[in-house]
């Protein structure tokens, strides 16, 4: 895994590896509209699979991508790619929504094995990209318009920060993992 990518992933992996199955389902604020740890696995691996079937077209055509950025494309990689700000209260895209693997309740060092695994099979297709396409725009990516492998990677440091921070604001909001596994016994 690139260098950059492992950095970020392993804030996700102290902060979800010994989280019980129970705690990675609930909702901060006891509301199912706002997603759960799992949930956020879910969506990130949604994310990296559907940026892995992109580069995997590109490298089964044998040729990168020749769509250029539209302005508004080139704005929103500024803000995101240069800036490092991902917008909160987006809603992400259908393709990306959680509840579409049908996962059954799992414990963090699962979801972190998981989230792992894609990350590192998307990261391997960057690197093919980037040797037989060189550093050009190799992808477009459905809102940021045609990136080039660096950025790709650097698109998916922030969206995982991003949503390091909604981790973050879950363990605020029911507690942290480790509360969860073992209460005081009441006397």
């Amino acid at each position: 895994m690139h260098a950059v990518l492992q950095q970020v992933f392993d804030s996700w992996s102290a902060g979800l590896s010994a989280a019980p199955a129970e705690w990675c389902q609930m909702h901060p604020l006891q509301d199912d509209r706002l997603w759960s740890a799992q949930e956020l696995i879910e969506h990130l691996v949604l994310t990296f699979r559907s940026t892995s079937r992109v580069l995997s077209r590109r490298l089964e055509r044998g040729r990168p991508t020749a769509d250029r950025s539209t302005p508004v494309q080139w704005l929103l990689q500024m803000i995101v790619l240069s800036f490092g700000h991902m917008p909160r209260g987006a809603p992400a895209p259908s393709f990306a929504r959680p509840d579409q693997l049908h996962w059954p309740p799992m414990q963090g060092s699962a979801l972190v094995d998981l989230l792992r695994q894609e990350i590192d099979q998307m990261d391997a297709l960057l690197d093919q990209c980037r040797q037989r396409f060189g550093p050009q725009r190799v992808a477009t990516h459905f809102m940021l318009g045609p990136l080039r492998p660096d950025q790709w990677r650097r698109f998916h440091v922030v969206h995982l920060r991003h949503h390091l921070g909604q981790l973050r604001r879950l363990r605020q909001a029911v507690g942290q993992p480790a509360e969860h596994q073992a209460q005081p016994a009441r006397t």
